[in-house]
């Protein structure tokens, strides 16, 4: 788990998030800091559960959502100066890639179909 990309990077992605939130102004923090966080966690939590569960599939699905909903918090704050262009752009393209590389895994195991009976597929190896 701890040798594939999609798992480092999102180790990265969480540690950034949480050192980002903290200094948001004390109005932002508790509603917006803390459900950019809680979205960051809900990632990894998808990732790690598709790499142990049978139904990887499902798993895979609520990372992929929990994404989603973590570029939306950060795209707003951006908007609302929380976060600097920088870091915006530095947190875009690890959600970036993160995304790119869930979608391969899921394109993994649609191709493998059925071949393994407990639907087994090691996360990609690499974002290609």
């Amino acid at each position: 788990m701890n040798d594939s990309p999609v798992f480092a990077r999102c180790d990265e992605l969480v540690l950034w998030v949480l050192r980002a939130t903290v200094r948001y102004p004390r109005p932002y923090r508790a509603a917006l800091g803390r459900a950019t966080q809680e979205a960051a966690l809900a990632l990894q939590r998808g990732l790690v559960a598709a790499a142990r569960r049978r139904d990887r599939r499902s798993a895979l699905q609520q990372a992929d959502e929990a994404l989603h909903e973590l570029r939306l918090l950060l795209r707003q704050g951006r908007s609302l100066t929380l976060l600097s262009p920088g870091q915006h752009e530095h947190a875009a393209r690890l959600v970036d890639e993160i995304g790119r590389l869930i979608g391969g895994w899921r394109r993994s195991l649609a191709r493998q179909g059925s071949g393994d009976p407990e639907g087994r597929v090691d996360p990609p190896m690499d974002a290609s």
